[in-house]
């Protein structure tokens, strides 16, 4: 008897093969063009295979909490896994190429580690970099988050925008509170206190807690848990880890990530985005320290409390690594629907909101604002 034959394929058919293979050939140049080798597991073998998964004690049925879990016992588990995982920043890849993610695929939610290629600290940053009480390298860093980064006072309105409203009624209150931001930043800098409280990635916010910096034979590490906010496309959790090698004197940046979002998409997004938003900013931070040292001024020029770098800065850094500015270009591209997104993530229902201590881990420092002087009041 012989056997029926094949049916032909359907139209159905026919089209969800070829979407599946024009989608796997896009992640591939997009993947080629962030710079990111994505390494994607299923889970039978990430908690295995996956960069520092001897460490890391990954909770499937809560994922955002085995990256707190790291940060428990005075960030024991984070030195050992920076010891496992930095030497991932020094291996050859290929041209061109900025980091490594292996993140978990096939499930509802999203885990991943990531390791940013290590770059030079130049000798006027090294002794910044060696003291373990100054925050200046991890602040300088998180200024250059693109498209933009920082400390705030507080979270801002649902509707409103952290960049400058050109149409806004009342210009005082926008010159006061883009002032109260800057003044915020400067004091905290001048303070060199953790980085705590809530944090500006653009247009979405994060809450920072747990700020530690760690010292051991070889490596300085500077890390912070950084949790979403209400006013976040994304949902979880993420440990940023900022290495120094006191041996070659070099830098790396890792992180450690993982959270379930209500919205279908948005945690394979995650995966696939978070290596080129953390390279991105990582690269961008070594590039100005090169450009820099080449002047007399110190770490603290990087990062003088003003949203993102200057104008002139990024348009010298896409003159000098094109690569790098059209990164910085695709990495700040995703924050122009960010606040859509996560109005969307409103309705479908948050998980984490705050940091896993709420405002306990704050260092506070008060802000008086004058307000300005115009030519009505001379």
């Amino acid at each position: 008897m012989q056997p029926d034959p094949p049916k032909p394929p359907t139209i159905r058919d026919t089209v969800r093969s070829n979407a599946l293979f024009y989608m796997r050939l896009s992640l591939s140049y997009f993947d080629l063009v962030t710079g990111i080798t994505v390494r994607s597991y299923r889970r039978d073998r990430f908690h295995t295979a996956s960069i520092g998964s001897s460490i890391v004690k990954w909770n499937y049925d809560n994922p955002e909490q085995a990256i707190r879990d790291l940060t428990a016992n005075n960030g024991e588990a984070v030195m050992k896994f920076v010891e496992a995982a930095a030497p991932y920043s020094k291996k050859p890849g290929r041209l061109g190429s900025s980091g490594v993610t292996d993140c978990l695929v096939g499930e509802g939610f999203h885990m991943y580690t990531h390791v940013s290629n290590a770059v030079p600290v130049p000798a006027p940053f090294q002794p910044v970099f060696g003291n373990i009480r100054s925050w200046l390298p991890f602040r300088a860093m998180l200024s250059v988050f693109p498209p933009a980064g920082g400390e705030v006072p507080d979270l801002p309105r649902f509707g409103r925008l952290l960049i400058d409203d050109p149409l806004a009624e009342d210009l005082t209150r926008e010159w006061e509170h883009d002032h109260e931001i800057v003044e915020y930043r400067q004091k905290r800098l001048t303070g060199d206190v953790p980085v705590s409280g809530p944090v500006a990635l653009g247009n979405v916010f994060v809450k920072a807690s747990r700020a530690t910096i760690l010292d051991g034979p070889r490596y300085t590490v500077r890390y912070s848990l950084m949790s979403t906010s209400e006013l976040h496309a994304l949902d979880g959790e993420a440990l940023w880890m900022q290495v120094y090698d006191k041996t070659d004197h070099t830098t790396a940046f890792l992180a450690v990530g993982g959270g379930r979002d209500n919205l279908w998409g948005i945690d394979k997004l995650n995966n696939r985005t978070a290596g080129l938003v953390f390279s991105t900013m990582h690269h961008t931070f070594g590039a100005l320290m090169g450009s820099v040292a080449k002047s007399s001024d110190g770490v603290r020029e990087l990062t003088d409390g003003v949203p993102g770098i200057a104008w002139s800065q990024s348009l010298q850094l896409l003159r000098d690594n094109p690569a790098l500015g059209t990164r910085r270009g695709l990495a700040g591209g995703f924050d122009v629907l960010s606040r859509v997104v996560a109005l969307m993530r409103r309705g479908a229902g948050m998980n984490v909101v705050d940091s896993p201590d709420g405002d306990d881990d704050l260092v506070e420092i008060s802000v008086t604002v004058d307000p300005p002087v115009t030519r009505f009041d001379e």
